[in-house]
């Protein structure tokens, strides 16, 4: 799937009580030894437990390791085998790779395309990598090889590869030249394309200029990209969002302020992505 065929129909938009704190009745002056030394014991019982408690939930990582370390491990021994249909099957489908790249659907393509994807550079980062050292558990965001070359859900699957091969470089390079020719003649002076988003009324679409900032451009739906856009919006900026990769895009026109959200890395309920429009601060559009 091109990047002109990876688009995400926006759709129209339609706590927990805090827990009680348990309080202790004071013992009254007619209250005998005993009753005092029952209510010692019970507040020293408390004190243990709710040590305990901090204690457990200040551990650092290491500490509920095994199941993490295994799964990575799990892993590596998959990469070591060099069985590409072994690896084909811990992929998590759709695998998303860098726009104009087309995603990766299934294991035939992806053995299609494995040279595009992974190297011998990459395949011995792995193989030679501790799980301890070179792996990490990022919550709900699952777990980051290196400093986010590759990631893994917790079941071991790969939800995102942002490594790039020579060949990847060298295919993603003729992609970015032809997807110019199908921009309006202005347009066609770019670095790379970023995406293009579909909502039920418009087009729109971002690009990376040479001086490393960002262009929206916005179309009718019904008219082509070769067609002179309806908006177009420079001197964009890119903020990250942590290390998971999500991030997002922000354009200003007058009292207007653009976003454009992308989680790359998210939850099951969370969209692929999100454009908000804000007039003054205040919210006019919002839509995943």
């Amino acid at each position: 799937m091109s990047l002109l065929s990876q688009k995400m129909m926006i759709e129209d938009d339609g706590v927990n009580p805090p827990h009680p704190i348990n309080k202790i009745k004071k013992s009254s002056k007619q209250d005998t030894w005993m009753p005092l030394m029952g209510i010692s014991m019970k507040l020293t019982t408390a004190t243990i437990l709710a040590c305990a408690i901090i204690i457990s939930c200040s551990c650092p990582l290491w500490s509920a390791e095994p199941g993490f370390e295994n799964t990575v491990k799990q892993f590596i021994n998959v990469v070591a085998s060099k069985d590409r249909m072994a690896l084909a099957k811990v992929v998590s489908y759709p695998l998303q790779r860098k726009a104009p790249l087309s995603s990766i659907g299934n294991p035939r393509q992806f053995l299609e395309v494995y040279d595009e994807i992974f190297d011998e550079n990459l395949l011995s980062a792995i193989f030679t990598s501790r799980a301890s050292s070179d792996w990490s558990e990022m919550g709900w965001r699952g777990i980051m090889f290196q400093n986010g070359s590759l990631w893994l859900d917790e079941e071991g699957r790969i939800t995102a590869i942002n490594y790039e091969t020579e060949k990847g470089r060298r295919k993603r390079a003729e992609l970015i030249k032809a997807d110019g020719s199908n921009l309006y003649s202005s347009l066609r002076n770019f670095e790379e394309p970023v995406l293009e988003w579909e909502t039920a009324k418009f087009r729109i679409r971002i690009d990376r200029l040479s001086d490393n900032k960002f262009r929206y451009s916005a179309w009718p739906v019904n008219k082509k990209t070769t067609e002179q856009p309806d908006l177009v919006l420079r001197n964009g900026s890119i903020t990250f969002d942590g290390s998971g990769g999500n991030h997002h895009y922000d354009f200003n026109s007058g009292p207007y302020h653009y976003r454009c959200i992308v989680n790359v890395i998210g939850g099951e309920i969370d969209s692929p992505g999100e454009l908000q429009v804000t007039k003054l601060d205040q919210v006019v559009l919002s839509r995943p």
